[in-house]
């Protein structure tokens, strides 16, 4: 009996390590095919490769950079007699970039390029063409006549100039072994794994070895796809007119848009190949899908143990949190989860009809091979996992070419920076008459009321205070010490000190000790809005409308770690955006993708310890203060510094208390916009902050429509928060 059963050890174990051999050529045939299928239909692919092109150019950071790179073209054509309106031709090539008829000649750009490119027969077509200057200057002269009539005749417009032709070759070659191997190395690789699992002693065993060596070499070719994104994003480098950052976000867009899916294609064949695995391991057998849902029902019927029942009520509650807040993300997860099991289930029907598990013996695989099939399905968990959250929660929604992404209501201010954009604002916005407790106010209608209105600039000031049993606000004066804000100093110290006795004198029981960020005006005694409170309205709106970008203007008297606090808590903190000094302001649709949207100005000088907390006033220049009547109104400078990139218009009459009556003649359309030409005759600038009191007693939101140049449009619908 020995001397037979070696002979089929020796030959089980030629078989076994045949079979392995085979496993990993055909799991390496099987990813280096899959990436020539999807090279083939998706990049090689006529069609593909032309819709993909066109929806990399509804990416704000590519449009920015071809629009930079047309209008560079225009001003060196024309010598010098353009350089000094090279700002307003970017601003107009960026709506223009965003256009349809730009969307057109990009398509067939893209389909020429293609025919380049990867067609042997396609011809020697030009991509610097005539075409592209005559596409161009018909969309600038629909959209902006007065501008057209300034552009030389013949000044070409250059998108991309393919001046060594020879390359050409190569990616003809390319192309060809692409469309060669994403046909035979997808049946080359099927045919090996099926030799492997034949040849094998143990078909079932074989199998599971099959799915780990697809996903082992699956994670493996993921890896090293997102290492090569990011190496090749981070060793491309700037012009003379193009920035770093703006040429490797122009090619993370591209590289998006071309090779996006590719992590998806591969994240599903790493969560089959487990899939596969688990579903053939030993351990797993002998197989009955009907037996496994036996067990399912019996956790409900036997008593289990307090661990795993407090396993399953947490998961339970997430799942129940997940289908309340997240119903559309609930589910695709709910989605995925029964196709996975659907093919568990349908492998493992398929492997008993092939291999059945044997009962009696019930064959196990080595503890180690068990560790390896364990490890592999925790980690298919956590790439599908990881790649759920990046697909829809961790980053903003895809823009795809039919739909039009809008910011703050318009697609057309998704390409302009904060500077090029006119944001309405409320003055003191937390104090509204509609929010109980405030004694004096500025405005009167409450936070919520105000976002869905259109309000996007809020100025706040905040201070320590502590709150009683009941309503009442105290004014912690301790802790700020001299920074009393301008409107509290106009009351002497004995006014604020029986005033803040008076206060406490009517809270029925003793004030806590633990205070707090309030948002007051005076002293909270006369008004109080939680901050925590307050930014928790605007996160919800944010949730709701993410496409919006606000702007915080604080005017503090809070130290830093408090306030950043109080946007941790609040769910805010995430959304901060960072200004980098010397650096061009961010665009709204760069905000808005990188779900940073709320930019923060303290007026006090920070610490520069926290990147969130701008510097007001070495971004910002405002007008003066202390005017009262429409005819006291100017643009001369206040604060700041004329070369400031902001300009902020303080549209509000300086009376304490406020009044209404005083404020009205301020906020009609007429009168901010006639302010607005007096700022332009001065500084050659329309303002970008305007700040008011009771805004909803005119058109202000109205008005900074026409300053955007979006007026008598209607903008997008957005999805009302209440307070």
């Amino acid at each position: 009996m020995s001397g037979l059963g070696q002979p089929r050890t020796v030959e089980n174990r030629s078989r076994t390590a045949a079979s392995v051999v085979l496993l990993v050529i055909a799991s390496l045939a099987a990813v280096a095919g899959g990436l020539a299928l999807y090279l083939r239909q998706e990049v090689v692919n006529p069609s593909a490769f032309a819709s993909r092109t066109v929806e990399a150019m509804h990416q704000p950071a590519l449009q920015r950079v071809v629009a930079r790179e047309i209008a560079v073209q225009v001003v060196e054509a024309s010598a010098q007699d353009l350089i000094a309106a090279r700002p307003v031709i970017e601003s107009v090539l960026q709506t223009v970039v965003a256009s349809a008829p730009f969307g057109d000649l990009i398509k067939l750009a893209a389909e020429h390029g293609h025919r380049l490119l990867f067609e042997a027969k396609g011809g020697n077509v030009a991509f610097d063409v005539a075409d592209a200057g005559t596409v161009v200057a018909s969309a600038i002269r629909t959209l902006a006549p007065n501008f057209a009539a300034k552009i030389p005749r013949g000044a070409e417009t250059v998108l991309l100039t393919l001046r060594r032709r020879s390359f050409a070759a190569a990616t003809l070659r390319f192309a060809d072994r692409v469309r060669l191997l994403g046909i035979l190395l997808p049946p080359i690789a099927l045919l090996l794994f099926a030799a492997a699992i034949a040849i094998g002693p143990d078909r079932r065993a074989a199998i599971t070895r099959s799915g780990v060596a697809l996903g082992v070499t699956g994670a493996v070719f993921a890896i090293a796809l997102e290492i090569s994104r990011r190496y090749v994003i981070a060793h491309v480098y700037g012009t003379e007119e193009l920035s770093n950052a703006d040429v490797r976000g122009a090619i993370g867009a591209l590289w998006g848009a071309y090779l996006g899916d590719l992590m998806t294609w591969t994240l599903a064949l790493i969560a089959f190949a487990w899939l596969v695995a688990a579903a053939s391991a030993s351990l797993l057998a002998p197989y009955s899908p009907a037996a496994g849902l036996a067990r399912l029902r019996a956790i409900g019927q036997h008593p289990v143990s307090t661990r795993i029942r407090a396993g399953l009520g947490a998961l339970a509650l997430v799942m129940g949190l997940l289908v309340i807040f997240e119903p559309t993300l609930a589910l695709r997860v709910l989605a995925i989860g029964g196709g996975a099991l659907l093919v568990y289930v349908g492998v493992g029907e398929l492997l008993c009809a092939i291999a059945p598990a044997q009962p009696r013996e019930r064959r196990r695989l080595p503890r180690r091979s068990r560790r390896v099939v364990a490890l592999g399905l925790l980690a298919a968990v956590v790439a599908i996992g990881t790649g759920l959250a990046v697909a829809y929660s961790g980053r903003a929604p895809k823009v795809h070419a039919s739909v039009a992404m809008t910011c703050n209501g318009y697609a057309q201010l998704c390409n302009r920076r904060l500077d090029q954009v006119v944001f309405a604002g409320t003055h003191n916005s937390m104090s509204a008459a509609d929010t109980p407790g405030w004694l004096i106010a500025n405005q009167d209608r409450p936070i919520g009321q105000q976002l869905d209105d259109g309000i996007r600039l809020f100025k706040i000031s905040t201070h320590y205070a502590e709150q009683g049993s009941g309503e009442v606000v105290h004014t912690d004066i301790a802790a700020a010490g001299a920074r009393l804000n301008r409107v509290s100093s106009k009351l002497d110290p004995a006014a604020r000190i029986a005033l803040q006795r008076l206060s406490r004198s009517l809270s029925a029981k003793p004030v806590s000790s633990k205070r707090d960020i309030f948002l007051c005006h005076t002293l909270c005694e006369l008004g109080a809005t939680r901050m925590v409170t307050y930014l928790s309205t605007i996160r919800r709106f944010l949730e709701l409308n993410p496409n919006q970008v606000i702007i915080l203007f604080d005017e503090d008297y809070v130290s830093e770690r408090d306030l950043q606090s109080a946007f941790q808590r609040a769910g805010l903190f995430k959304r901060l955006a960072t200004l980098v000094p010397g650096k061009p302001l961010p665009t709204l649709g760069d905000l808005i993708r990188s779900r940073r949207n709320i930019v923060v100005f303290a007026q006090d000088k920070p610490s520069g310890k926290y990147d969130w907390n701008a510097d007001a006033f070495e971004w910002i220049q405002d007008t003066p203060l202390g005017a009262r009547k429409p005819g006291q109104f100017t643009c001369r400078l206040n604060r700041g510094n004329a070369g400031n990139p902001l300009l902020m218009m303080n549209d509000w009459a300086d009376i304490f208390p406020p009044r209404k009556s005083p404020n009205v003649p301020l906020v009609r359309r007429a009168f901010i916009l006639a302010r607005a030409r007096q700022c332009v005759a001065l500084w050659g600038r329309n303002p970008n902050l305007i700040l008011t009191d009771y805004y909803n007693k005119g058109d202000v939101v109205g008005a900074v429509a026409v300053l955007n140049g979006v007026g008598g449009q209607r903008a997008a619908a957005i999805t009302p928060v209440r307070s």
